[in-house]
């Protein structure tokens, strides 16, 4: 009987330490999954929109200047194109703050009389909507060598876009789209072009 007892004695002894151990660990793996989640929420909160989509409009991305005679690779003054657009933005409490370099290539006509050369683009803000918010107009300003006709060269711009913080999810949504500013006789030649049938079909 005695050591029947003993054994019984070890027995809850150790029945008793496990049932402990056991709720030791299910209180660390709770305590565990409870920070995880709130460094989750955490981290859920912290996570800001995607920028704005910063663009270049296809058909517009490039300008013939043929001054006022009629378009002819004797006549042209210069042409420019932009080649790709690059950055960054960042979510404030009133808006989204957008700073982006913009790189152009430009070459100088034979009717082009000096060594600088203008052409006019601009940037468009859109709404979700496809509204135009906001354009602005801009000049690039080129000035070529005196022993090369092309020039690259890169404008550095900024745009702020007004948006409240509640409505920050609709960020993504807004576009920037820049082109140039084409007169209507260079808009009709590019609808021209564009509308031209491929030749074979």
């Amino acid at each position: 009987m005695t050591q029947l007892f003993r054994l019984c004695i070890i027995l809850m002894m150790v029945i008793s330490l496990a049932a402990c151990g056991t709720s030791k660990d299910d209180k660390d793996t709770t305590d565990d999954s409870d920070k995880k989640t709130e460094e989750k929420a955490a981290k859920k909160k912290d996570v800001l929109p995607i920028c704005p989509q910063v663009a270049i409009i296809r058909d517009i991305d490039q300008v013939q200047d043929y001054g006022t005679e009629k378009p002819d690779p004797s006549e042209l003054v210069g042409q420019s194109k932009m080649l790709k657009v690059n950055g960054d933005c960042g979510y404030q409490d009133n808006g989204i703050d957008i700073k982006f370099d913009l790189d152009f290539i430009s070459v100088k006509g034979p009717r082009l009389g000096g060594l600088r050369a203008t052409f006019p683009y601009f940037v468009a803000v859109v709404d979700p909507q496809q509204n135009i918010l906001n354009k602005e107009r801009m000049t690039l300003q080129v000035g070529y060598s005196s022993d090369s006709k092309v020039q690259t060269q890169t404008e550095s711009l900024h745009i702020f876009i007004p948006l409240s913080k509640a409505d920050r999810a609709a960020g993504p949504n807004y576009q920037v789209l820049m082109g140039f500013q084409l007169t209507q006789e260079q808009l009709d030649a590019v609808i021209q072009k564009r509308d031209k049938p491929v030749e074979g079909n």
